[in-house]
């Protein structure tokens, strides 16, 4: 109920059915919609298709994405990569006020799969706004009315087709603070070091970066408006990643995580920019070649690293596997939570068995006791007690807790949402008719003939 469902949809393929065929063709999936709105994007961005397919190639087959993938493992972190060029698509032409619908679009569709990115996108967005006081496109007060407008209807789309996530999730963030477990991040400065250069190295090394900055501010200075903001926008996601940014109260971990993917996409951009303004004047065989040494080197790299990698099990394609076993240590944990069973305060062994959505306890004690399970409360459970509803009372550690009756006892819990997730729910589904009646609207009418005497 507290994850996001495109991310849960999306693992049903492979989950459910054979884990290796199903996996293969998930992932296959998942490339083929990383490439084509890679390279559809930056097409309509940069209007050069040598430069798209570049950018879509070098984007879809990073080391980013593949440590995603074969290392980091979690489902939304490289889904969610599907839905950044489009989102980065959506802020340019936002800012250029010509339509504020595909970043409402890919904005929805990032907090359905990633809510950290959602979180990081949205903080790349507040420099924009800064920055945008620059360009000679904005030296107009019609400009700041028009942007102002579309703000507004951004902001109230984008709230009411998520209010089916945000809302369930604020609710019971509001009774129990759940926590998940922080994640271990990169530290690059620890890598750098281990590799013990020298003094002489260190200089050279020093020099490498000063040309590297002078080629940067140069193409920055021939650069467009849109270029340059992306390139001051690395500066600070670069420090952040490095210096592994923390703020008290606040698990920045997963946050910096989405900020390595997001300047994972810049960076692809520029390389692909000045590969463009060294190639541009040459001929289509030599760009045809360097296209194909991008595949070729990018597949040798990642097959190569695929080679490296240690896993700590391996499946057979016609093997049956109870996927629940194999993915259940990957389940985000509360920090505080001890799954124990409490008997008048005192811990027990108690048999029980979960699946899907439903809980089943199963517990025996010639006198009646105070049972308190380790399930956080919420008011959306149905709790039975030998197919009898009863009511429960809220522990002093926050999960639900019943009289026993004497004798056997065969305790049911049936998670579902409560009536502020229902209402959530209807809203979200009002929003999606609203945007998607807007968009088909603007569509329609795009593509509508105007007569020639008109």
């Amino acid at each position: 109920m507290f994850s996001p469902w495109l991310t849960i949809m999306s693992g049903f393929l492979f989950v459910n059915f054979n884990v290796p065929i199903g996996f293969c063709v998930y992932l296959a999936l998942i490339t083929f919609l990383t490439l084509v709105s890679a390279y559809f994007y930056m097409e309509k961005f940069s209007k050069d298709t040598f430069e798209s397919l570049l950018f879509a190639i070098i984007y879809a087959f990073s080391m980013n994405r593949f440590w995603l993938v074969f290392h980091e493992q979690r489902l939304e972190n490289y889904l969610v990569l599907i839905f950044l060029p489009m989102f980065y698509y959506g802020v340019y032409i936002f800012f250029k006020n010509h339509s504020w619908k595909t970043l409402a679009w890919s904005f929805t569709l990032i907090i359905w799969t990633s809510p950290y990115m959602a979180i990081g996108v949205l903080l790349t967005l507040l420099p924009i706004g800064v920055l945008i006081i620059f360009s000679k496109i904005s030296h107009h007060w019609k400009y700041w009315g028009s942007l102002s407008i579309n703000s507004l209807k951004l902001i109230g789309l984008v709230l009411i087709t998520t209010i089916g996530f945000i809302g369930p999730l604020i609710d019971i963030q509001f009774h129990h603070n759940i926590v998940q477990q922080p994640m271990k991040n990169f530290d690059f400065i620890s890598w750098f070091n281990t590799f013990g250069f020298s003094t002489i190295q260190g200089y050279m090394l020093l020099a490498i970066g000063v040309l590297l900055s002078l080629l940067l501010i140069m193409i920055f200075l021939k650069s467009s408006f849109s270029y340059k903001v992306l390139m001051l926008e690395m500066i600070p996601l670069m420090a952040i990643i490095i210096c592994r940014f923390q703020i008290s109260e606040f698990d920045t971990s997963r946050l910096i995580l989405a900020f390595q993917c997001i300047l994972d996409l810049f960076v692809i951009i520029l390389i692909s920019r000045i590969i463009i303004l060294v190639f541009q004047e040459g001929p289509g065989i030599l760009k045809l070649f360097l296209m194909v040494l991008t595949i070729g080197g990018l597949g040798w790299l990642n097959y190569n690293q695929s080679n490296s990698i240690d896993s700590e099990q391996n499946f057979n394609i016609s093997q049956k596997i109870d996927y629940s076993k194999t993915v259940v240590s990957y389940h985000d944990h509360a920090a505080i939570g001890k799954s124990k069973f409490l008997v008048d305060n005192k811990k027990a062994d108690v048999s029980f068995y979960t699946k899907n959505n439903d809980y089943w306890i199963q517990y025996y004690n010639p006198k009646s006791v105070i049972l308190d399970l380790p399930i956080q409360d919420y008011s959306g459970y149905k709790v039975q007690l030998n197919n009898e509803t009863v009511k429960t009372t809220i522990s002093k550690r926050g999960t639900l807790q019943l009289r026993t009756y004497s004798g056997k006892n065969i305790i049911e819990i049936h998670s579902r949402y409560n009536w502020i997730g229902i209402i959530s729910l209807l809203i979200n589904l009002f929003g999606f008719i609203i945007l998607g009646y807007l968009s088909l609207k603007d569509l329609i009418g795009k593509n509508k003939k105007v007569p020639e005497n008109s």
